[in-house]
């Protein structure tokens, strides 16, 4: 005769293994080892240069009662630096009603268009007035040009670098030709000759140190230039400027 304790243990024993064959069957499979394992983090690309917000420079040039003041424009943090007789000044931007007001609570400079104000301690302001081509060689100098020159009619202007890049805006701004990789051949004795080609053709520009005089403003510079694209030959002047 049967013990019933050992016939309810057997029962047990059977269920539990029932249930335990079920839970098996249902397990999730393991992950592929590739994902188990955490994946290394991306390289980060070095961070590109942020170029300012259209029409806006790097540095601007402002002549303040016969002084030249350098402003450099620190726009990603809404601040300017300038160089003073004490040292380097960071202004940062303050409320204004009207213009863009920097300060650091000693020194201020306000700023409106092509004018400026400049505010020093137990000094009276000083009214300032951009010095635009020497803003625009300045904001050049920055973003590593070597060479920048100009010409008329029709109006264009050329930048050589940073770099290997070779930059021809004309037609009085409303054609631009960015050439990614510039030959040179020369010295600076003879001038340097630069060419590449895109889409439009080939371009060839001849730099060589010698006095040359703005043909409409009379400015004065110390480099000729030559540029001859599209079957025409244009002459112009400027400047290097990297020292």
């Amino acid at each position: 005769m049967n013990d019933p304790r050992h016939t309810s243990w057997m029962l047990a024993t059977a269920v539990a293994t029932v249930m335990l064959a079920a839970c098996q069957r249902k397990e999730v499979p393991a992950a592929a080892p590739s994902a188990a394992k955490s994946a290394p983090a991306p390289a980060v690309a070095p961070a590109k240069d942020e170029a300012p917000p259209p029409g806006v420079l790097r540095a601007y040039v402002w002549d303040c009662g016969g002084t030249k003041l350098k402003m450099r424009n620190l726009w990603r943090e809404n601040a300017v630096a300038i160089d003073l007789h004490d040292g380097t000044h960071k202004l940062t931007g303050v409320i204004s009603a009207s213009g863009a007001k920097y300060s650091d609570g000693t020194v201020t400079l306000w700023t409106k268009g092509g004018s400026a104000r400049l505010e020093t301690p137990g000094n009276p302001p000083v009214p300032c007035s951009e010095l635009r081509a020497e803003s625009l060689l300045e904001d050049a100098r920055i973003r590593g040009v070597l060479y920048r020159g100009l010409g008329n009619e029709p109006g264009w202007t050329l930048e050589i670098g940073p770099g290997s890049v070779l930059t021809w805006i004309t037609g009085y701004g409303e054609e631009r030709h960015e050439y990614p990789d510039v030959r040179v051949n020369g010295d600076d004795a003879t001038g340097f000759d630069y060419t590449a080609t895109d889409a439009a053709g080939e371009i060839k520009v001849t730099v060589k140190r010698a006095p040359c005089q703005d043909d409409m403003s009379g400015e004065p510079f110390d480099h000729q230039f030559t540029v001859t694209a599209g079957g025409k030959e244009l002459r112009g002047c400027g400047t290097r400027v990297q020292p």
